[in-house]
């Protein structure tokens, strides 16, 4: 059965109580407004998601938030998202219609809804947006498979049912190019010739490979490669996590703990300063790809506002200025003063405190070595077009913002979920998809 709470309401033309510009996103000059779309949802609880839903509201859609919790549990969930997002103000639209909840588990054929009210569901819909995802990359390929894959024909069965033509925008992730280390990526390029790091980046490969398949007779599809997105806002106890989330609290448990602990815990040893000296798998000249959130959801957007006509269109949402892996690092070492970061090209662990950093990141061993870069012409031509600049190079200010976190370092310290690089809300360990 569909459990729907009915909502909406109509929302001022820009978002309330937006928060400034971080370096690397920009407001845009020009809004790109298509309204009168009914919109079903996957994700919106999700770190991008949340993100998104206000967006969409603002633009004038109604949306529909499939989510797998029980609605007084879902509309929660959404409350706490949207307040994570700067954008409480959207909350106001559960009161009126333009926007409600429906409960669907992506890993059901047929999102477990049955099929006549699967049906009625898809007539009210004129575009199918699919932003949730298993993202846990320690996650073995069979349980992100049963989520990103499985999860995508499901929401693809919605798309699809009654006959009427819905457009589908399906939110994957630049990392789909999997281990290819240097070149540029283009828009259309999917290729699992290079390998994959992570189960999660062939998932997510896979699942592409569904979205053209299903495109080709014809229909509208929309594919959005986000790459690796970040936050300076001080992380949600209860909301949504950033895919850098357990990164940031392991590193800030880490500094707080101090260069003992690392001796004592991880038989480091310390310099003639007492400093750490920590090795790390990369090289120099890498180049890793890092955009603020809120200029994704911006990008994805003002992307989604240019109808392609029939087939698949792919665009990169990436920040057009890559980060120097080494400006990474640093940011990375700056939150443990005691330690001196180095990279190394060929690495192996000299002591247990490497190897449980680089654990800390899975891929980390192959990430580091990345130098490729990722072609972004569809999105360059529409900020063009609406007069809006390039962002900024992010900062080192920003990047150790990103990665701070306050903890407590006693029994009672929580220890947040782990994610991966792109746009869904990190996933449990069991690799449960998350709407």
């Amino acid at each position: 059965m569909v459990s729907v709470v009915p909502g909406g309401c109509r929302l001022p033309d820009r978002l309330e109580r937006r928060s400034a510009p971080a370096p690397g996103a920009r407001a845009p000059a020009k809004e790109c407004v298509i309204s009168g779309k009914t919109i079903a949802l996957s994700g919106g609880t999700g770190f991008l998601g949340c993100h998104l839903l206000p967006r969409l509201l603002a633009q004038g859609h109604s949306v529909v938030a499939l989510v797998r919790d029980a609605p007084q549990q879902a509309v929660r969930r959404l409350e706490r998202a949207l307040e994570f997002a700067d954008a409480r103000p959207a909350v106001a639209a559960l009161d009126t219609g333009r926007l409600r909840v429906v409960r669907a588990d992506l890993e059901r054929p047929g999102l477990g809804i049955d099929p006549p009210e699967l049906r009625r569901l898809a007539g009210e819909v004129t575009e199918v947006w699919h932003c949730a995802a298993a993202t846990d990359l320690r996650a073995p390929l069979r349980g992100v498979v049963r989520a990103n894959v499985d999860g995508t024909r499901h929401m693809l069965e919605l798309a699809s049912a009654g006959g009427a033509e819905r457009r589908f925008v399906h939110i994957s992730t630049a990392f789909v190019a999997g281990d290819r280390r240097d070149g540029v990526v283009g828009e259309e390029d999917l290729d699992d010739s290079y390998g994959f790091v992570t189960p999660y980046e062939e998932s997510k490969y896979r699942a592409e490979l569904l979205v053209r398949s299903w495109a080709r007779d014809g229909r509208r599809a929309l594919v959005l490669r986000p790459g690796t997105l970040l936050t300076d806002r001080p992380p949600s106890g209860r909301g949504p996590r950033s895919p850098h989330s357990a990164l940031r609290w392991a590193l800030s448990r880490l500094a707080a703990l101090g260069p003992r602990h690392a001796v004592e815990r991880f038989a480091a040893v310390p310099d003639a300063q007492g400093r750490v000296r920590l090795r790390l798998p990369g090289r120099e000249d890498g180049l890793v790809n890092l955009a603020p959130v809120a200029y994704a959801a911006d990008a994805v957007v003002r992307l989604a506002g240019e109808d392609g006509g029939p087939g698949t269109v792919t665009r990169h949402v990436v920040h057009p200025v890559d980060t120097p892996v080494r400006k990474w690092i640093d940011a990375i070492a700056a939150q443990a003063p005691w330690a001196r970061v180095e990279l190394v090209e060929e690495w192996s662990p000299a002591n247990d405190l490497e190897r449980h950093l680089v654990e800390l990141n899975p891929g980390g061993l192959r990430y580091g070595y990345h130098r490729r870069s990722y072609e972004r012409t569809g999105l360059d031509r529409l900020e063009a077009r609406d007069g809006v600049a390039a962002p900024p190079a992010l900062d080192a200010a920003y990047l150790r913002a990103a990665l701070s976190y306050p903890v407590r370092t006693g029994a009672g310290a929580a220890r947040p979920r782990t994610g991966a690089p792109g746009g869904a809300e990190p996933a449990p360990r069991d690799g449960r998809i998350l709407a």
